[in-house]
């Protein structure tokens, strides 16, 4: 008997087995797994199923209208559908044994595979995976249900290029949390940095900054050098590396001139500062020390120790310290607690918000003690397009003194504003200090996704003035190269007071900005002169 005429009978009979495949009229068992449909036709050499042709065996199910199987051969199915180790699927066509086309889903995740082999379990080539924070290519994929096995694989961040990229000879991927593993290579631009035993999470962008730090500040001074460069040890998650080292130059506006150096890992750590105002520091989770021979003001210690922990109950916080500082105008101990609760209350589009926070500070040998209260309440009411909100925050100082150190220094204020929003339109109303500096500002803005937002407002305080901005619209993310621009500027009594530009550029990976702002009169005690700072980041 020809072998494909007793898989015929095999087929007519029926196979008892369960599984949606094993619902339909005709069902055949082959070596492949189960086959079934509604329809048969068979003609001597090919076996053609119709009417939800399916094929099925453990950790595969596929599904398509017509479905055609020669012994020797294999499949040819067109647009075939189902599910492979826990992946939805979908392919151009099945030939043989092998998906072409292939596009496989599982939660936020969509892999693209030139082709699958139909293997125990099967095997993807060519691989892309689109995932929230990275593109991955690999040259091989073993899809299992727990895990996927990566080889020849590679991830970047970014929207264009792989200028910043992550290569692993081998990677383990869990699809239920994002995780990937393997020793790796991280690749900055030109530089290549090896990662052992890496972790990279496909759902989670990596927190990716470049630490070159370069400003100028209002009074003319600059700082020039790395502010938390991330120093890699194995079993870091990449961009969430704990190990950061700050090494800065600094000049102020008189010409002096200092050097910081520090190391940190978490919260623990320690920082130099050589030159002007220098200082030792060092801190472990809530405890810190510092001491500085020749302070730079009265109001910073000789010498600081502390210990502060952070407590939480519920909705309260709360942050006792113990405190000894010597400086200039005082020295001993201070006992103090601060603390905050925040309550919340919504009904309908109404939401209100209030947050009484409280300090008080002992002081030994003194005898004195130092006390600040505030807080804030909003009332915002939100429907559709529409937003309207109310708030107010204060603090004031019961008894009326003065604390005698800055640590614990709570200064009095008053702010009240108001806002309503409605699309791309914004008003805000705010007053600050009523009883002292007052400030009135009354800003209006208008955003449109094409256009970009138009900001004007006017300030009342030493003196009235009108500032006026600009922001072009940010690029998509799929744009691979673009400049963005936010110039603004401001008048007062008929003449110019201040004016700025910020500047960024955007390349297939990172965007440059440029902020540059000179204040030529300031509001009461603002700085006034030119500023300036670079920065880059990751897009």
């Amino acid at each position: 008997m020809h072998p494909m005429r007793g898989v015929f009978f095999l087929f007519v009979l029926g196979v008892a087995l369960a599984g949606p495949c094993a619902q339909r009229p005709y069902t055949l068992e082959t070596e492949e797994g189960l086959l079934g449909g509604e329809n048969l036709t068979y003609d001597g050499e090919t076996l053609v199923l119709e009417g939800r042709a399916c094929l099925e065996r453990e950790g595969l199910f596929l599904e398509a209208p017509v479905l055609r199987y020669r012994e020797e051969e294999g499949f040819f199915v067109e647009g075939p559908k189902g599910e492979v180790e826990g992946w939805a699927l979908s392919a151009e066509r099945l030939e043989g044994k092998t998906l072409r086309g292939a596009v496989l889903k599982k939660g936020r995740l969509e892999a693209k595979a030139e082709e699958v082999r139909l293997e125990k379990p099967p095997v993807g080539k060519g691989v892309l995976l689109s995932a929230p924070a990275y593109r991955v290519k690999a040259e091989e994929a073993l899809f299992q249900r727990e895990e996927v096995l990566l080889k020849g694989f590679l991830a970047t961040p970014c929207p264009c290029g792989e200028d910043v990229r992550l290569e692993m000879a081998e990677a383990r991927f869990d699809p239920s949390t994002g995780e990937l593993k393997g020793d790796a290579r991280l690749g900055l631009y030109g530089l290549e940095i090896p990662l052992e035993d890496a972790l990279a999470n496909a759902n989670r962008r990596p927190d990716l900054k470049v630490p070159l730090l370069l400003s100028a500040s209002e009074s003319g001074g600059m700082a020039l050098g790395v502010d938390g460069l991330p120093l890699p040890r194995p079993g870091e998650e990449v961009g969430a590396w704990s190990l950061r080292l700050t090494l800065v130059a600094l000049r102020d506006g008189s010409g002096r001139e200092a050097l910081r150096l520090g190391v940190r890992e978490g919260r623990k750590g320690g920082e130099v500062r050589l030159g002007h105002g220098a200082y030792v520091q060092a801190f472990f989770e809530d405890l810190f020390f510092a001491a500085s021979p020749a302070p730079p003001d009265a109001s910073t210690p000789r010498l600081e120790a502390r210990y502060a922990p952070s407590l939480a109950l519920g909705g309260l916080s709360l942050r006792p310290f113990l405190r000894y500082a010597e400086t200039a105008s005082a020295q001993g101990w201070t006992l103090g607690l601060e603390g905050n609760h925040r309550f919340s209350f919504q009904e309908g589009p109404f939401r209100l918000t209030l947050s009484p926070t409280a300090l008080l500070a002992l002081y030994h040998p003194q005898g004195e003690a130092y006390a600040a209260l505030g807080g804030s309440v909003t009332l915002a009411y939100r429907e559709g397009p529409l937003s309207l909100e109310a708030a107010y925050a204060g603090r004031y100082e019961p008894l009326g003194k003065e604390p005698l150190y800055a640590y614990e220094d709570r200064d009095e204020f008053q702010r009240f504003a108001l806002r309503a929003t409605h699309g791309g339109l914004s008003l805000d109303y705010t007053l600050e200090n009523p009883l002292g500096n007052r400030l009135d500002r009354l800003e209006g803005a208008y955003e449109d996704p094409a256009l970009g937002t138009f900001r004007a407002g006017f300030f009342r305080g030493s003196y009235a003035e009108v500032r006026l901005g600009y922001a072009m619209p940010l690029p998509d993310r799929a744009c691979c190269q673009a400049l963005w621009a936010a110039p603004e500027m401001g008048f007062g009594e008929g003449a110019l007071s201040r004016y700025g530009l910020t500047l960024r550029y955007y390349d297939g990976c990172l965007a440059y900005e440029l902020r540059f702002q000179n204040v030529l009169r300031g509001q009461y005690d603002e700085a006034t002169g030119p500023s300036l700072s670079v920065s880059a980041t990751l897009r």
